[in-house]
């Protein structure tokens, strides 16, 4: 693939902003699984006292040295930061690593994202929080949860083939999960069992017993909705 013809669909917005702008809104994407690592420590601490070019350098060596594929945001945005700073080396080695990741993943990373691999046919992906949130926020503007949130019981929304319940106790907010099943015993296939806080207050544990009690108020919400879960 000719590699100029990745940066003709890249959108201008990042070549009008200053060095400095383009490393913080980069740190900022980063998801969070990466920002307890040197490198980022590093990186950070680079820009604060305006050492541009190796806060840029620490990012490279923080992507690089993960052996993850970051997103095709990342190292462009990072090339255009070096071409800024007429960083020549620093620059190509970012765009290889665009070629590099469509050469060995075969798929684009979205912004914010990275992907492991885990052998060819299983990936994973870590998500920067400000991209959990922004869709968070569009979820929550569709679902009208400013009206969900005043009436307390189960509120379900569905979002193609999956979706989320709502369980709202007197203004707290707890966010399941679900897909719809692809076997006739069960209508949907719910994420519960692993949830261990509120979503609202953000991380807010349970008290003792209280996982068990939602269940059971779920399973008896369902039944009444008549709506088959795995949750039985």
């Amino acid at each position: 693939m000719d590699i100029f013809s990745i940066f003709k669909r890249r959108k201008t917005e990042t070549s009008e902003l200053t060095p400095v702008a383009i490393l913080r809104l980069t740190q900022e994407y980063v998801p969070e699984f990466y920002k307890e690592s040197e490198k980022f420590k590093e990186s950070k601490d680079f820009l604060k006292h305006n050492e541009w070019g190796l806060s840029l350098e620490t990012l490279i060596e923080m992507a690089d040295e993960s052996g993850h594929y970051f997103s095709e945001d990342f190292w462009l945005d990072l090339a255009t930061c070096a071409d800024k700073m007429e960083m020549i080396q620093q620059a190509e080695f970012c765009r290889k690593q665009i070629i590099k990741n469509e050469k060995e993943i075969g798929k684009k990373t979205p912004k914010g994202w990275t992907t492991i691999k885990i052998d060819d046919t299983h990936f994973e992906n870590q998500i920067a929080e400000i991209v959990k949130d922004n869709c968070t926020t569009e979820r929550h503007q569709k679902d009208k949860f400013n009206e969900l949130v005043k009436d307390n019981g189960f509120h379900i929304k569905y979002h193609g083939r999956a979706g989320m319940i709502y369980y709202i106790d007197n203004g707290k907010v707890l966010e399941i999960d679900f897909e719809m099943s692809g076997v006739r015993k069960y209508d949907i296939l719910l994420f519960f069992d692993t949830l261990r806080s509120w979503t609202i207050p953000k991380n807010e544990p349970f008290a003792f017993g209280q996982q068990s009690e939602i269940r059971d108020k779920l399973l008896k919400w369902l039944k009444s909705k008549r709506i088959k879960s795995d949750l039985e």
